[in-house]
């Protein structure tokens, strides 16, 4: 079982991938599904350090979102 069924994905979150190169966009977007729906929280270096700092505010404020949807 997952910590939620589902999130908003915005728009923002695909501009932080869109210019990554294939193998990092694969990781970050594996990241995102994984820190919603497992609560893994990714080790990122450079680039993607600083993307996930700027979107995670708004990942966490979706997965509370949905959690008190659940409830």
């Amino acid at each position: 079982m997952y910590d939620i069924d589902s999130f908003r994905f915005f728009a923002s979150y695909y501009d932080a991938l869109k210019d990554m190169k294939p193998k990092a966009k694969q990781e970050f977007l594996l990241a995102i599904l994984e820190f919603m729906f497992e609560g893994k929280e990714p080790d990122f270096k450079g680039d993607m350090a600083v993307n996930w700092k700027l979107i995670k505010p708004n990942l966490i404020k979706s997965k509370n979102k949905s959690n008190r949807n659940q409830n």
